[in-house]
């Protein structure tokens, strides 16, 4: 054997061609595709005929039909080429370097983040990423001084040169604990609850003062006519629904936080949407922020176009 022979190997632009050529179906669209002329694409396959040495299509009225050998090699191009285009993907992605810090309330942290995080982890192993705990009057503050890159906060109103881009909505649901004696009736009759004498009866359990959904609640019981008649303050919506299920106060909660294990330990009840629960998430950036690749990656990752 010639030694030079011991060397071919299969030419890739030659398999490109073929690749486009059963895609297309024609070696019009195939030149299409590939933006290279049409006798340039069939000079290619023949080589790769030549090279295979067995016939790969034939063409009838302009229309292309692979033979068997045709299909074969045809599949395996497409498995190749897939498996090409993830790893050069993947080189790229590795490429990317640098940090990214999120600010967003912990509640966010615990519910929303996770999945985000964890494909962001495995699309950029390179990037420093940093989630810092704050409440949303923090977070404003972080992303309009330029000192975090992104806030993950719920919908409001926010200072001049910033921008709110909404991202996940969450109804807001009443938490007691099993048993309880107005179970039932929330259920049927939501309205027959906002009295003063219920709420001053059933006194609730809130987040820290200063936290978004303490405001909320307030806000909305006030435009009610209605008090807010706290039990006591806690840190998080997890020891919120803790002491719920103790049997120590009940609690208005948005939907980010339930789980199926709180349906065998809790009664919840979705608050009617005509009492303005709702409570959207979203990501909040400066105006002009300039958006490098590790920053993009997040956006795309949280469904937000930029530009």
């Amino acid at each position: 054997m010639d030694p030079e022979e011991a060397y071919r190997v299969m030419d890739l632009k030659a398999l490109r061609c073929f690749w486009a050529v059963g895609k297309r179906g024609t070696l019009t669209g195939a030149s299409i595709e590939l933006g290279i002329s049409e006798p340039a694409v069939s000079k290619r396959v023949r080589a790769l005929e030549g090279y295979l040495g067995t016939k790969l299509y034939e063409s009838r009225g302009g229309k292309v039909r692979l033979t068997p050998a045709g299909h074969k090699v045809w599949e395996m191009s497409v498995e190749l080429f897939d498996r090409l285009g993830e790893f050069e993907r993947g080189m790229a992605q590795e490429g990317i370097m640098g940090s990214l810090t999120i600010a967003a309330e912990v509640p966010v942290q615990l519910y929303l983040l996770p999945p985000v995080v964890d494909k962001y982890r495995r699309l950029f192993p390179n990037v420093t990423l940093r989630l810092i705990a704050r409440p949303v009057s923090q977070t404003v503050e972080l992303v309009r001084q330029n000192e975090v890159d992104i806030g993950i906060v719920a919908s409001g109103e926010f200072p001049e040169g910033l921008v709110f881009h909404p991202w996940r909505a969450f109804e807001a649901y009443l938490i007691l604990p099993r048993g309880h004696p107005v179970a039932a009736r929330a259920k049927q009759d939501f309205k027959s609850l906002l009295n003063p004498q219920t709420i001053i009866r059933y006194p609730m359990i809130v987040g820290e003062a200063e936290e978004a959904e303490h405001h909320r609640l307030r806000e909305g019981l006030a435009n009610l006519g209605l008090p807010l008649k706290v039990a006591f303050e806690v840190s998080d919506f997890e020891a919120v629904k803790r002491y719920v299920s103790l049997g120590l106060g009940v609690a208005v909660v948005s939907g980010i936080c339930l789980t199926e294990d709180d349906q065998t330990r809790l009664e919840i009840v979705k608050i009617p949407p005509d009492y303005g629960g709702q409570t959207t998430y979203g990501v909040l950036i400066r105006e002009r922020k300039y958006v490098d690749a590790a920053l993009k990656g997040v956006l795309t990752l949280l469904e937000v176009s930029i530009g």
